[in-house]
C-alpha cells in the first residue's frame, strides 16, 4: 500500500515537471539538463514564479551547488520542487536554498465519477487563446496570486499560438455573468489532468466558485479520457478537494534560491 501511495505521489510530481517543460518549450525558453539528475528551465525573467528546478533522488551536493552557482551568475531566482521523501532536501538545505512553503498532493480517480451538480451555474471557462487575453490572464493572476505584472504572459507567451482544442496545455479567464472573476489551466499528459492556477478575486470568495472550477475542468479531462486528476493545494483548498473525493497524498516541498 505504502508503495502504491509513493507512485501516486511521483506521479504529481511528475506531472508538474512535464507541465513547467512542455510550457517552456512552447514558449521557446532554455530548459538546463547538463547537471548530474537535476533539470531545470529559465524563463524570461528573474524571479522564481516560472523558474523551476527539478531534482532526481540520486542528484548529488555537487550537482545542486553547480546548479546553484549557474543560476546565480545569471542573476535568477528559482523554485525547486522536492518529494516528501527524497533525501534531497537536506542538501537544499545545506546549500542555504530556502524551503518557502508545503503544498499537499491531491489525486483524483476519474473511473465511475459521477459529477453532482453545478454550484454556480452560470460560471464559464474562457480559453486564453490571444494575446490580448493573455495579458487579461497576466493581469488576473497578478491581483490573485500578488506577482509582477508580466511574468505569467513572459512564459506563457506560446500559448496564443497552441491549439486550445487539441493542446495538453489550456488556461482560462473564468467568468461569472460575463465578468472576470478568476483564473484556472490544466495540462494533460498519458492520461492524467494537472489542475494549475486556481484562483479567485478576493471580492469573489466564499461563494463556491473554486469548487465549480473544479468541477468545470473534471467535465472537460472526462471527454479527453483522462484516468487521473492531481493538484497541489494550499491549506485553504484542501477540505475543498476533500469534499469533490480527491485523495491527499502527502507533501509537495517548494524551496526558493535567490540570485
Amino acid at each position: 500500500m505504502q508503495d502504491k501511495k509513493i507512485c501516486y505521489s511521483s506521479l504529481i510530481t511528475q506531472n508538474l515537471k512535464d507541465y513547467i517543460l512542455y510550457t517552456a518549450n512552447l514558449s521557446q525558453w532554455e530548459v538546463h539538463d547538463e547537471f548530474d539528475n537535476i533539470t531545470f528551465t529559465i524563463n524570461g525573467t528573474r524571479e522564481s514564479l516560472f523558474n523551476f528546478v527539478f531534482c532526481e533522488d540520486r542528484c548529488t551536493e555537487l550537482s545542486v551547488q553547480n546548479t546553484l552557482n549557474y543560476l546565480r551568475k545569471r542573476n535568477i531566482e528559482a523554485t525547486w520542487v522536492m518529494n516528501s521523501y527524497t533525501k534531497t532536501k537536506d542538501i537544499l538545505e545545506k546549500c542555504g536554498i530556502k524551503h518557502v512553503s508545503t503544498p499537499k498532493k491531491a489525486l483524483f480517480n476519474m473511473k465511475n465519477y459521477f459529477l453532482p451538480a453545478d454550484t454556480v451555474p452560470n460560471l464559464r471557462l474562457n480559453a486564453v487563446n490571444s494575446s490580448n487575453l493573455l495579458k487579461q490572464l497576466d493581469l488576473c493572476t497578478s491581483k490573485i496570486f500578488h506577482h509582477n505584472v508580466g511574468i505569467v504572459s513572459t512564459f506563457f507567451r506560446g500559448l496564443p499560438s497552441c491549439d486550445d482544442k487539441n493542446s495538453g496545455l489550456r488556461f482560462f479567464l473564468v467568468t461569472l455573468n460575463n465578468e472576470i472573476i478568476g483564473t484556472c489551466g490544466f495540462y494533460t499528459q498519458d492520461g492524467i489532468a494537472g489542475f494549475y492556477s486556481d484562483g479567485v478575486l478576493p471580492t469573489h470568495r466564499n461563494r463556491g466558485i473554486g469548487t465549480q472550477m473544479v468541477l468545470e475542468r473534471v467535465k472537460i479531462v472526462q471527454q479527453l479520457k483522462c484516468k487521473y486528476v492531481v493538484a497541489h493545494c494550499m491549506e485553504p483548498s484542501v477540505n475543498l478537494y476533500k469534499r469533490l473525493g480527491f485523495q491527499i497524498l502527502g507533501n509537495l516541498y517548494l524551496y526558493t534560491s535567490s540570485a
